[in-house]
């Protein structure tokens, strides 16, 4: 062994007058830990969280939308499917009529919500954005058994079937088979022009929709196409045409020739395609500059630790000025003197990366595994020893062989082991109340590999570079200063 390394690993280790200067050591081990640990969880969530979101918007919607101008309506829409399935960077594509209607339930006597209400083609639809996969009933918009009930139930005249979001559901009160009236818009009454009357078509729930992505199934309703062109009169018309295709990355590049292929007189309107990305544009640009600011964030954190390895290397160095002069008249150059220090808080650094990374790493499997846990009182049963063993420690009771030693570290770190993964558990964001702000029923977790190596880089940097003033200073002391009270 080296001679720095020798004497570094000699001053790491706790001996009778220096074991303050260790326990400074292992906090420093701690708050470099700490601080790797934050920023890998931290980052891990931000990109459940954007990941997430984006899984489930690609999932629900179509990546380029079609429309004129105002939303207004437009026909020939076969042919125009046709022309944009043609390109190669496109999957399918489908007909929508998508509009806002006020509804409530047939049991109600007034307005209740506005919701979103969507017209598609069942089959197309599929394609496009998998609706069907999302849906808890029937997707039957024309002849599900639960209209024909209803039909026989009620008075009124059914237009058709409607999947309604789960959410927006258990909002109005409503199961399968209720009927729900939609409000299309409201007529002038033919005696009295003052007075309004409301054009109403009843619908009968024959689907939940379900998600987990809470701006569907808090909000919107999907009909059949033809019911949907006969609510605003518009037979074979539609007002937009979803687009799915091969790779959702290449949308900006594939909305303009879709605009191209598919051509728009001038009566008709502006042709506009607008892609998942610009859609939801605000949304993924707070989420980076979030991350940004919590890479920042923790950045800092580890920063304050490597002061604290500073701290120890200065307390070192004032505690061990009589060996470094007796090293410099033993013939030590300045620099095997700078290399000591600079080899003790670098190990310091690297291993409270380590184990920052190991701990990080840890409570992210923890907070994505959904797997059953043990009850938390077997932790703190398992924990009782472990308490014991440390009080036996720091009361020094008795002595203990190398061996020994190392089994009880090992014990000590599994038992931590095994009351983490009791008490570290997914959370749920439903029992939090935030499903609908985050747009998910769990907190997601996703590893990014590059920046875990990233941020064990910079940790290992910030700590190397707090050991370089340390480390100075000790190579400059004169020997002669050093022992000269000696």
């Amino acid at each position: 062994m080296k001679f720095e390394w020798f004497v570094a690993s000699r001053y790491l280790r706790s001996r009778r007058k220096q074991s303050f200067i260790s326990l400074i050591s292992i906090i420093s081990i701690g708050g470099v830990a700490l601080g790797v640990a934050t920023v890998i969880l931290a980052i891990a969530v931000l990109n459940g969280v954007e990941h997430g979101l984006k899984e489930r918007f690609l999932a629900n919607e179509a990546h380029v939308v079609l429309m004129l101008h105002g939303s207004d309506f437009f026909g020939g829409y076969t042919q125009r499917i046709a022309q944009i399935e043609a390109l190669d960077e496109v999957v399918a594509a489908s007909p929508v009529v998508y509009s806002q209607v006020a509804v409530f339930p047939e049991h109600s006597k007034r307005i209740q919500d506005v919701i979103h209400i969507k017209g598609i083609e069942p089959a197309k639809e599929d394609i496009v954005t998998g609706f069907s996969r999302f849906v808890a009933g029937s997707v039957d918009f024309q002849n599900s058994p639960l209209i024909a009930k209803a039909e026989r139930l009620s008075d009124n005249t059914v237009t058709g079937g409607i999947v309604l979001g789960a959410r927006l559901a258990d909002r109005l009160g409503i199961v399968k088979g209720d009927i729900l009236r939609l409000v299309v818009e409201l007529q002038e009454h033919p005696i009295n022009p003052d007075t309004f009357i409301p054009d109403l078509s009843n619908f009968v729930v024959i689907g939940l929709y379900e998600s987990e992505l809470a701006v569907y199934d808090n909000s919107f309703g999907f009909i059949h196409i033809a019911a949907a062109q006969k609510l605003y009169n518009r037979a074979n018309r539609v007002n937009a045409i979803f687009v799915r295709l091969r790779d959702a990355e290449v949308a900006p590049q594939a909305a303009p020739r879709i605009t191209d292929t598919v051509q728009f007189s001038v009566l008709e309107g502006l042709p506009i395609a607008r892609t998942w990305m610009e859609v939801h544009a605000p949304l993924f640009a707070a989420l980076r500059l979030e991350k940004t600011l919590t890479v920042v964030i923790e950045a800092l954190i580890i920063l304050v630790a490597a002061f604290n390895i500073a701290s120890t290397l200065i307390m070192t160095v004032m505690e061990k000025t009589r060996d470094v002069g007796t090293f410099r008249t033993l013939g030590a150059s300045r620099g095997s003197i700078m290399g000591i220090f600079m080899i003790q808080g670098s190990v310091i650094g690297i291993l409270g990366t380590l184990l920052g990374t190991g701990l990080g790493l840890t409570l992210c499997w923890l907070l994505s595994s959904n797997s059953l846990r043990p009850s938390p009182w077997w932790a703190l049963i398992v924990a009782m020893p472990v308490l014991l063993q440390v009080l036996i420690a720091l009361r020094r009771i008795t002595p203990r062989p190398g061996g020994f030693k190392m089994a009880l570290w090992l014990f000590w770190l599994v038992s931590i082991g095994f009351g983490l993964y009791c008490f570290v558990k997914p959370i749920s964001l439903v029992e939090l109340g935030l499903s609908q702000i985050y747009q998910m029923n769990q907190l997601p977790i996703k590893v990014n590999w590059f920046f875990v190596g990233f941020i064990n880089a910079l940790s290992f940097l910030i700590c190397w570079l707090a050991t370089l003033y340390p480390a100075w200073q000790a190579a400059n002391l004169n020997p002669v200063e050093a022992l000269q009270h000696e």
